[in-house]
């Protein structure tokens, strides 16, 4: 059985393809290179893969934006798409897709960094800011992208859940 998906990160797009095999095997296509690919389910939310003889540890979290999948300490949020509902899902958009919105903090913390500035386009999916709670530090990703505008807080500042951290038009 062969699944195609679009897989978007950081504003780049991949086309995963995955065949089932009747042996339990699977073979994955990254943008039609194809990859022999062994997949176990250690826990829920954590798979062990051999891609190509390469062995990783990734843990899988939902996030509101996406999942974040992370290897060792690297980390990227990934939005998955069925590539067919994707497909029907553009030929029925019209217009140009939504854009603006105000990033509210997620959780209560301190603001590390601000990943844009004043001025600075950014695209849906990418990382605008760090916040510390609990001695985590947690990206806050921006659902529709826009034009910054308007800068709530500032590096170091203490913020609350619901707070708004910056305004993209």
């Amino acid at each position: 059985m062969r699944k195609e998906l679009v897989v978007t990160t950081g504003g780049r797009e991949a086309i995963v393809a995955i065949d089932h095999h009747a042996d339990g095997t699977l073979v994955v296509e990254l943008d039609g290179v194809p990859r022999a690919v062994e997949a176990r389910l250690i826990r829920p939310g954590t798979w062990s893969l051999l891609i190509d003889g390469a062995s990783f540890l990734v843990d899988l979290d939902p996030r509101r934006t996406g999942v974040a999948a992370s290897v060792g300490l690297a980390e990227a949020v990934l939005t998955v798409e069925d590539a067919q509902t994707r497909k029907l899902r553009l030929a029925a958009h019209r217009g140009p897709p939504p854009r603006g919105e105000q990033i509210h903090a997620p959780i209560a913390g301190k603001v590390v960094k601000l990943l844009c500035g004043l001025g600075d386009e950014i695209a849906p999916g990418q990382a605008v800011a760090v916040l510390e709670a609990m001695k985590m530090e947690n990206e806050i990703i921006a659902e529709r992208g826009g034009t910054v505008t308007e800068l709530g807080k500032q590096p170091g500042q203490s913020v609350e859940t619901g707070e708004r951290l910056m305004t993209l038009s």
